[in-house]
């Protein structure tokens, strides 16, 4: 199973060390939630803001369903301001 995972502005400080761009592709036996792959980053849930699935708006609800074979998930911050 491969999965291609793309964190975005102030989340790309969790992605490895060596990382191209802005994105990571996972490849592994078994199928991973999108709440399980940014915790393999150590990415605090407070700091996710918005999450898509093949560029489409993945909700709460959804964000512990294992995704497929080849989906592309895509993570952006919460955003601060004042």
């Amino acid at each position: 199973m491969k999965v291609t995972v793309k964190f975005f502005s102030s989340l790309m400080e969790y992605l490895p060390p060596g990382t191209d761009d802005n994105t990571v592709e996972l490849t592994g036996r078994e199928a991973l939630t999108p709440r399980q792959i940014i915790g393999r980053f150590s990415v605090p849930e407070a700091e996710v803001r918005t999450m898509m699935k093949n560029g489409t708006f993945l909700p709460e609800a959804s964000r512990d369903i294992p995704l497929e074979d080849g989906d592309v998930l895509t993570v952006w911050p919460a955003m601060q301001g004042g």
